[in-house]
């Protein structure tokens, strides 16, 4: 049993390796949108710029290691680093992000309503 959940977690984290790979683009999709929540997969590019923007409060999921400048509309700004696997409530923001790694990221987003 141990090495057949070993075996399906290295095959999810090719997948998602591979996928993280042949991303060019930054990718917002909307995995599930309803009266209470909406969930988004938000990948960046290597060193890609995303435009101001705003959020409800929720919860983001790291799927990849993270290392981005965060500016608010004033011109404030703080790097945000986090690991591949953290978890993190972020309350209602709105901000521009620029990914600082030369690697893709990944993130889920749950946004209240």
């Amino acid at each position: 049993m141990k090495i057949l959940l070993v075996a399906l977690l290295m095959s999810l984290a090719y997948v998602a390796g591979a996928h993280n790979q042949k991303t060019k683009w930054q990718e917002s999709r909307v995995e599930i949108d309803n009266q209470r929540v909406i969930v988004r997969r938000n990948i960046h590019p290597p060193h890609g710029v995303t435009p101001m923007h705003s959020h409800h409060a929720g919860v983001v999921v790291y799927l990849t290691d993270l290392r981005e400048l965060s500016t608010k509309p004033d011109g404030s700004s703080r790097i945000v680093s986090h690991k591949a696997g953290d978890v993190a409530w972020a309350e209602a923001r709105e901000h521009k992000l620029q990914n600082l790694s030369d690697k893709p990221s990944e993130v889920i987003e749950i946004e209240l309503k």
